[in-house]
């Protein structure tokens, strides 16, 4: 689980194209943060850049038991970590072994770490995982799904998203306010094969992050409304995390787990009532 940031300065990223499940929502000042999760890291290529933990990593890890990889956080973040025993690995941890820093980019927007490293995470820690990952599918034809090649919306005051469907990829573009966000590993724009938002209220966490603005919560627990993308369509579900101690649940009209085809999933945490415009 890697905390990936995306700030302006933090483009193009490198490595979200080969994880399997990303979370991005609001870390402070209309700036997103992603958690990006790799369930069977392999490989040299690069993850970048590299940042903080935030009080909703804490969330996400309860729900994934993983190892996060991340860049320092609040004292706030730190405590929970050590006293909840959340296995986590920062530059400093075992020599340095698990991360880089690249000198073509301006700290402290360049540490990465990559595949191999991740991997080398898990050995250390081997996370007991008891949980099953749903088993790839498509979602029901019926009802019908509204039409959904090209989606826009505002994930912050500051970040308007649009994601635009290609058949011959089978995936989304992920386009933001000054164009496509960048894979650098492959030089093409991040296509994730679903795209999904999910409504959760957010509130300030009650102290203020290592550059002094105040630190973000999110109510992820429960349920609430979600709304999914992938082949072309629109679906509407709910997102599900009652259980805190196991990943989130994407659920359809039926109450059954909504299947969705193999590749890369993005989550959007969006405010509730958030505006999507879809055609």
């Amino acid at each position: 689980m890697v905390q990936v940031e995306n700030s302006i300065l933090a483009r193009p990223q490198a490595g979200l194209q080969q994880a399997d499940l990303v979370y991005e929502y609001l870390a402070e000042g209309g700036i997103t943060r992603m958690t990006v999760i790799y369930f069977k890291p392999s490989g040299n290529q690069r993850i970048e850049p590299v940042r903080s933990a935030r009080p909703v990593t804490i969330k996400l890890w309860h729900a994934y038991h993983g190892v996060v990889f991340f860049s320092g956080a609040n004292q706030h973040v730190l405590d929970a970590i050590a006293q909840q025993q959340i296995p986590a690995l920062t530059e400093g941890s075992d020599g340095g072994i698990y991360f880089s820093r690249d000198p073509s980019r301006r700290a402290p927007h360049n540490l990465y770490t990559d595949g191999d490293r991740l991997a080398q995470g898990l050995k250390k820690f081997a996370p007991r995982v008891t949980y099953l990952l749903p088993t790839a599918g498509t979602p029901p034809a019926s009802p019908a799904p509204a039409v959904a090649n090209r989606v826009v919306f505002d994930q912050t005051n500051f970040h308007r998203v649009t994601y635009t469907y290609s058949a011959a990829d089978n995936a989304y573009a992920y386009g933001t306010e000054l164009g496509p966000l960048i894979d650098k590993n492959t030089g093409q724009p991040i296509k994730p094969v679903n795209v999904i938002l999910i409504q959760v209220a957010h509130h300030d966490a009650g102290f203020t992050d290592v550059l002094g603005a105040p630190a973000v919560d999110f109510d992820l627990q429960g349920t609430g409304p979600a709304d999914v993308f992938t082949q072309g369509h629109r679906y509407t579900a709910k997102w599900d995390l009652t259980d805190t101690e196991q990943p989130l649940k994407i659920l359809g009209a039926d109450g059954k787990p909504v299947p969705l085809p193999p590749g890369l999933t993005w989550i959007h945490l969006v405010d509730p009532g958030t505006p999507i415009t879809v055609s």
